[in-house]
């Protein structure tokens, strides 16, 4: 109880926040774990929308460099670009990786895509402070 009444305080500190400037984004999935079946012959495509508990979220989040960040949770990354819309001054510069939920952001923004198949900094591109957000996160 005491940790949800923190977590409340702490978002509604946040409620109005924007950020500008150089501004990262980056999503990861958090929750919906399948265990997969012991037997090979009783085990599903996990990938399947059937096979999958419908539990599983994306904290997307949107960090401005050397200012402040701003997380949010949803069901998937595009469903992030209205909030994502809101909360980034309309001259920022994005950051985002090569997620298809993020081309629509070249409408709005000035959006620099990195390929991380290929690198993780170009020099002119990087998500890395907001990737740095996500290592909080997950257990080790």
């Amino acid at each position: 109880m005491l940790a949800h009444k923190i977590r409340e305080a702490l978002a509604a500190e946040k409620a109005e926040e924007t950020v500008s400037g150089e501004v990262e984004i980056d999503g990861a999935y958090f929750g919906g774990y399948v265990k997969p079946a012991n037997w090979k012959e009783n085990r599903v495509d996990r990938r399947l929308a059937q096979n999958q508990t419908g539990k599983r979220r994306v904290v997307v989040v949107m960090r401005e460099r050397n200012g402040i960040t701003l997380p949010f949770v949803f069901k998937s990354e595009a469903q992030s670009v209205a909030t994502i819309g809101q909360r980034v001054h309309p001259e920022a510069t994005i950051h985002a990786d090569q997620a298809a939920g993020w081309d629509v952001l070249h409408e709005r923004f000035l959006t620099k895509r990195i390929n991380h198949e290929e690198c993780y900094s170009d020099g002119d591109a990087c998500t890395n402070q907001a990737e740095s957000f996500f290592s909080r996160l997950r257990p080790r």
